[in-house]
């Protein structure tokens, strides 16, 4: 009888899991097929498949053999957590907090998961609650990565730096799914006008990728932003249309009122309307590209 046979499918599961952490992961498909032929409902086993599907680009394929894992084993920790990362990076937000939610009432002294709850509030913009979250990882597991980086997002938003603020872009190098975090939050400050925190997250990313063209324009986009030659301009810059059609419907009822109350003010007005106007036509693209050539772009 050929060795192979014999193979219990815990004994398969430790010679999957030694090839995949070799990043052998065409050995440790093979190595499933023949164990899954003997062992097709073991749920360890799934999960490997599960993995490896993962690990080799293939989400569809994971996905299914998570639920079947589940369908068996429904605490099963591993595919649980796995869940949880696929149902994120295909932006099915509700579903992994769901998860996660899940996982935390079961260990709930797991600062691993706060901190992967944290950096989740991070990407639907619940930014306080992604901080407290943040701090109770550390709290729970003052080592986990994630939750450094978690805590470090938060200082950069709130502007405060720390000795670890060195650290961060090499953290998030070994997270790759922080800088997609890091990403999103870019543009969510920027919608709501904290330049200089986008800024402040862009340079970190901008860290992390040397050599990126497109990081290095969004840092001096972010940096023309956040001037303080531009703070006159900052309503514009914040709500766009919503501010240019507020200033027109002002200077209306202001040169309305003066025509009638101090008629001899209507000329400063014009003048200075007219050099604002000036300002916010010429000065910001000036400005971007004395930023561009300093940077070297």
């Amino acid at each position: 009888m050929n060795d192979q046979s014999v193979l219990s499918a815990r004994d398969y599961s430790r010679r999957v899991q030694g090839l995949i952490e070799r990043n052998r992961y065409a050995q440790a498909r093979d190595e499933l097929g023949e164990a899954l032929a003997q062992h097709p409902d073991d749920s360890d086993l799934l999960y490997g498949a599960a993995l490896v599907d993962y690990l080799t680009d293939k989400p569809d394929d994971a996905r299914e053999a998570l639920l079947r894992v589940l369908s068996r084993e429904p605490d099963h920790y591993a595919g649980r957590s796995l869940l949880a990362t696929l149902y994120q990076e295909s932006g099915e937000l509700p579903a992994a907090e769901t998860v996660l939610i899940d996982l935390l009432r079961d260990y709930p002294e797991s600062g691993h998961h706060y901190a992967r709850y944290a950096m989740l509030m991070y990407r639907t913009m619940h930014l306080e609650k992604a901080k407290a979250l943040a701090h109770e990882a550390l709290r729970l597991d003052p080592d986990d990565e994630l939750a450094l980086i978690a805590c470090m997002m938060g200082d950069l938003i709130d502007g405060r730096k720390g000795a670890e603020q060195e650290r961060l872009a090499a953290l998030m190098g070994r997270h790759p799914e922080s800088a997609g975090t890091a990403h999103m939050l870019i543009t969510h400050l920027v919608h709501r006008g904290k330049y200089r925190a986008a800024k402040r997250i862009a340079i970190e990313l901008l860290k992390l990728n040397p050599g990126s063209r497109e990081i290095l324009e969004l840092v001096v986009e972010l940096d023309a932003l956040s001037h303080w030659s531009m703070l006159l301009l900052w309503p514009f810059n914040r709500w766009g249309w919503a501010a240019s059609v507020v200033l027109w419907v002002v200077t209306v009822a202001v040169f309305s009122g003066a025509g009638k109350i101090a008629p001899h003010i209507l000329g400063p007005l014009n003048i200075f309307l007219i050099g604002y106007c000036a300002y916010s036509w010429i000065f910001p693209p000036l400005l971007k590209r004395w930023l561009k050539r300093r940077a070297g772009i």
